[in-house]
């Protein structure tokens, strides 16, 4: 039996883990993965259902840097791979729409984060908006991320009417991107929409 890695501390991850048995081969070994603490918070977001994982805390910051920010592609399912079955289970039926990033940011790191970190679900992925100009959210204050408005825009003709959608981030700040996103996707007529976060940051400005 082939030896696995934990991608985060390079040491074996013992083939005796409960989460090995029932998923096979992960990214993390446990110990690296206690330091994740899932919080499972449920929040409305301006009357959209919302579920965030984690709260954005240090640890997680550092981990998205090393996935998204140095373009580590193999770290893409750590966030989501323990609670994989149960989160398929909780959106069957959903269509995933990924919230899109500038497409020369995903060029330059080439892949989308956001895609590649929610494909461990095994849910159908729609990417049916498209990010029409860069910005940062942290480049911004708080007064102009309530104002975006028009950043995103239609991509492909795909049929959302009458569907279930879930929409997917990885980290939620002011609300203001999904509060865009949904308000376009509100207008094809979808059955519902949910929102589904690896993180959310507890800070409001």
């Amino acid at each position: 039996m082939p030896t696995h890695i934990c991608k985060l501390c390079y040491k074996p991850i013992s083939v005796r883990s409960i989460a090995t048995l029932l998923d096979g081969t992960l990214t993390v070994c446990d110990r690296c993965h206690e330091a994740f603490q899932p919080r499972f918070s449920t929040f409305d977001l301006d009357g959209i259902p919302a579920l965030a994982i984690y709260d954005y805390d240090s640890w997680i910051k550092e981990q998205l840097y090393r996935f998204k920010g140095c373009g580590d592609y193999e770290l893409k399912a750590m966030f989501l791979e323990r609670f994989r079955h149960y989160l398929r289970w909780r959106y069957r039926g959903y269509l995933v729409v990924p919230l899109p990033s500038w497409h020369e940011h995903d060029e330059a790191r080439g892949f989308n984060h956001v895609e590649a970190m929610f494909s461990g679900l095994k849910l159908p992925i729609m990417k049916v908006l498209k990010k029409l100009r860069a910005h940062k959210q942290a480049d911004l204050s708080y007064e102009e991320r309530q104002r975006i408005r028009g950043v995103f825009g239609w991509q492909g003709g795909q049929e959302l009417k009458g569907r279930k959608v879930l929409l997917v981030d990885d980290v939620m700040t002011s609300g203001a991107s999904l509060r865009a996103a949904v308000e376009l996707l509100e207008k094809a007529g979808p059955k519902t929409i949910r929102i589904l976060l690896m993180a959310r940051t507890r800070l409001n400005k």
